[in-house]
């Protein structure tokens, strides 16, 4: 029989396949294998650590595919490379004995870790290595260094390190024993999990050759690479993450050291346990270390759709958290206010099409838990109301993992009440059933139509959209009279939130007519009536429509918050960032000034965060005058407990010029506090009555623009500038006729509106005055045009 052996092209790689090669040739001579190198990903980026490339497995996956494929029979592979899991279709043969498992220093002047001087630089791809050395000597230099062994070896030399971390193993199959300065003892230094070992792959279904690698197995170490791999599959671990194991046995009773740390931090935890059966120490070392490590894990209730309604406990989870693990249904502008860092893991759970299965996430959130301190399981609407957090809850509580609960707003009565449908009322429903239309199965669940027919209280059916015609027919066969009131709220509580009422005989019909998606809830009852009178989201002026708000920097804009309280979707869309400047004067300079002059609220921000990093006291400022254009910018003042002296009624530069004209004296001396993009006319103006200086506080820098924001704008009802760089930027990276014929641009100030005329030949409408107030009720004044021009055609 003729077999193919795949392997890396490494030197290393090459040694290890040729003595397996050699090995089954001595064993079974009747059959021949060929080596055949594959190039993997780790083989191809060698700019970055192991634990950047971000995927696990990275010296393997190539390999497996060519096993699956069946262009070769065996893949050849170190051990400790290896993710936890073995490929779907892949088996991993028993283990052949392993090679010393400890790890070595490769010193070029000392000849052991004490002889090492304060601040020697020693290099390492690992930080489980990094991690434990800098235990054992914490004034030691540890930096990355990528390669197989003669490159690290040349890089040592090259770049002056004064030694390397290895595996001793390696270093033994190349024959290079005598490089090796010292061993490092297991007891110090744990070793990653099955160091030494060799991971023999091959096809699931190739049972002759798995047969034949079986039998050359080597008891012990198959016994210690159970243990070893048990902690590291236990732990949701893989081969780059800081994680070390190594087991012994001794007159039948085994140990497992191990260690593990924190993708951050710099520690690693260490657990020691005892016993008979290998993988039944993994697991007792599983939990004692999870135990050990273990952060919180938050179980939060995002809320039914609309993020004003999280909780303010559920909202200091979100910004304290480490990772977020999200769901559909939780609103996409609740990961704006996560902190820098935080990972953020989408698992979907959409009907029918789930990114992630419950138990996959029961498991992800225990890793998390082992990785970070604060993890944040974000779940729509309330945490158990058909949220599965118990069935989450109750698994952390298996593996040990702390968890708290905090509750949110359920859309069983948030989405009626943003409906215009109060869930009770006294004389129509004096209570109230909630269920879920769906069991384990997708199937319609097992209800109790008779009972809800006969009774008076409002029935709330959630995720009941694809059953609506056997809810419907349920309810009518069990008696529930033809005229009774049903709604379907789709979207809830969204600036999408569509809601359809009609009689229960009618209701099928009109939500097909209407072509509503889920996420919708189902209401049947008296109560449904009252929409007719308490409907006020869906009535405000500028429900329905979308809107892009072009912005700088990270923070939310105000104009964001007045649009959606007019009942709009806003959709940010970040076009620059304010870089603040360092200012050369001194609390002397500022005695001579008479006037400060601040024309946005960058400037403020930006001016005072300079002026206190200099030690200054605002008592500096009792004899200066203060002018500014614009509300916003006053507001920004007010902040530091100073007021405008000057603001013209009108929020543009030519009212301020001419005010200053007047107001200035002869020979004082103005400060204007400015950005780095604006331009001189003000100093220009006032240039002849007094002495002005230009202070550029800080600069407005352009920022790539996201994907996602300009696909937004493509279906976008209008779009918002206050800035000309904003609409330079923006149209410089959207083609106008991506864009709709009857989107509107709505602009402040003549500037802005200039730039936006060089590229838009379309509708433009500018506010009257320079405010965020005034854009927004612009938009609400040409929605209410849009409807009567709309009312009138109809006539």
């Amino acid at each position: 029989m003729k077999y193919s052996i795949g392997t890396r092209g490494s030197t290393l790689a090459l040694a290890q396949a040729n003595q397996v090669r050699n090995r089954l040739m001595a064993a079974y001579p009747g059959d021949e294998y060929e080596i055949k190198i594959i190039k993997t990903k780790g083989d191809m980026i060698l700019n970055r650590p192991l634990n950047q490339i971000g995927d696990k497995g990275v010296f393997v996956k190539e390999i497996e595919q060519q096993l699956l494929e069946g262009n070769i029979s065996l893949g050849v592979h170190s051990m400790k490379d290896m993710p936890a899991k073995s490929e779907d279709g892949l088996v991993f043969a028993k283990c052949w004995k392993r090679e010393d498992p400890r790890d070595v220093l490769v010193l070029r002047r000392a000849k052991n870790l004490l002889e090492l001087p304060q601040g020697a630089v020693i290099g390492t791809g690992s930080s489980r290595r990094q991690r434990q050395l800098l235990q054992l000597h914490p004034d030691l230099k540890v930096v990355d260094i990528r390669g197989n062994i003669e490159t690290r070896l040349r890089k040592m030399e090259e770049q002056d390190l004064d030694g390397l971390v290895l595996a001793a193993a390696g270093l033994h199959r190349l024959g290079k024993e005598n490089l090796i300065t010292a061993y490092l003892d297991p007891e110090e230094m744990v070793p990653a999990p099955a160091q030494g070992i060799l991971a023999l792959q091959v096809r699931k279904d190739d049972g002759e050759l798995l047969e034949k690698i079986n039998g050359l197995y080597h008891r012990d170490t198959d016994r210690a690479a159970q243990a070893e791999r048990g902690f590291l599959q236990g732990m949701g671990g893989d081969c780059h993450m800081p994680v070390g194991a190594f087991y012994q046995e001794e007159s039948g009773i085994g140990q497992l050291r191990c260690v593990f740390g924190r993708s951050t931090g710099d520690n690693l935890i260490q657990v020691v346990v005892s016993g008979r059966d290998p993988l039944e120490l993994a697991e007792k070392a599983v939990r004692k270390m999870k135990k050990e490590l273990a952060g919180k894990v938050y179980l939060v209730g995002a809320g039914p759709g609309d993020p004003g309604l999280i909780t303010v406990k559920g909202m200091e989870a979100i910004r304290a958290a480490d990772c977020i693990v999200y769901d559909r249904l939780a609103s996409p502008d609740l990961l704006r206010e996560v902190k820098q860092g935080c990972e953020c893991i989408y698992v979907g759970k959409e009907n029918r099409n789930h990114t992630m299965r419950q138990e996959e996430i029961n498991r992800l959130l225990c890793r998390k838990a082992v990785e970070y301190q604060r993890v944040v399981r974000l779940k729509g609407g309330d945490v158990y109301v058909f949220g599965r957090g118990g069935e989450e809850g109750l698994y952390l509580k298996e593996q040990g993992i702390p968890f708290q609960v905090i509750p949110g707003i359920s859309s069983s009565l948030a989405g009626l009440a943003y409906a215009g449908i109060p869930i009770t009322h006294r004389g129509m429903a004096s209570g109230f059933h909630v269920v879920t239309a769906h069991d384990r199965r997708d199937e319609l669940a097992d209800l109790d139509f008779a009972a809800m027919a006969k009774g008076k209280d409002t029935l709330v059916f959630l995720m009941g959209l694809s059953k609506l015609e056997e809810i419907v027919e349920g309810l009518m066969l069990a008696g529930m009279k033809p005229d009774t009131w049903v709604a379907v709220i789709a979207s809830a509580t969204t600036n999408r939130q569509k809601t359809v009422m009609a009689k229960i005989c009618d209701i099928s019909f009109e939500v097909d007519k209407a072509g509503l998606d889920s996420p919708a809830l189902i209401v049947v009852g008296s109560v449904v009536e009252l929409r007719k009178h308490l409907n006020f989201f869906e009535t405000r002026p500028l429900f329905g429509q979308r809107y892009v708000v072009t912005k700088i920097g990270r923070d939310v804009s105000p104009l964001t918050r007045y649009l959606k309280d007019a009942g709009a979707e806003v959709m940010e869309l970040t076009t620059g960032s304010i870089v603040a400047d360092s200012l050369e004067y001194t609390g002397e300079d500022l005695c001579g000034v008479d006037w400060l002059l601040f024309t946005s609220h960058n400037g403020v921000e930006s001016f005072f965060s300079d002026f206190f990093q200099k030690g200054l006291d605002l008592r500096g400022l009792g004899s200066v005058k203060i002018a500014v254009i614009g509300k916003k910018t006053a507001e920004s003042l007010s902040g530091y407990g100073l007021y405008p002296d000057l603001m013209p009624e009108t929020y543009h530069s030519d009212a301020l010029k001419e005010e200053l004209i007047e107001r200035v004296k002869p020979g004082e001396q103005l400060w204007y506090i400015k950005g780095a993009e604006a331009k001189a006319d003000l100093c220009r103006a006032i240039s002849g009555i007094c002495k002005c200086r230009e202070l550029i506080v800080y600069e407005n820098r352009s920022v790539d623009i996201e994907t996602s924001a300009l696909a937004d704008a493509r279906r976008a009802d209008g779009v918002f500038f206050t800035c000309a760089s904003s609409a330079e930027r923006f149209f410089a990276k959207m083609p106008v006729e991506q864009l709709r014929d009857d989107c509107m641009m709505y602009t402040i100030g003549k500037k802005t509106t200039a730039a936006i005329r060089r590229f838009w030949q379309g509708g433009v409408a500018e506010a009257s005055r320079s405010t965020y107030e005034d854009l927004a009720e612009l938009a609400v004044q040409k929605q209410n045009e849009t409807k009567r021009r709309a009312r009138n055609a109809r006539k």
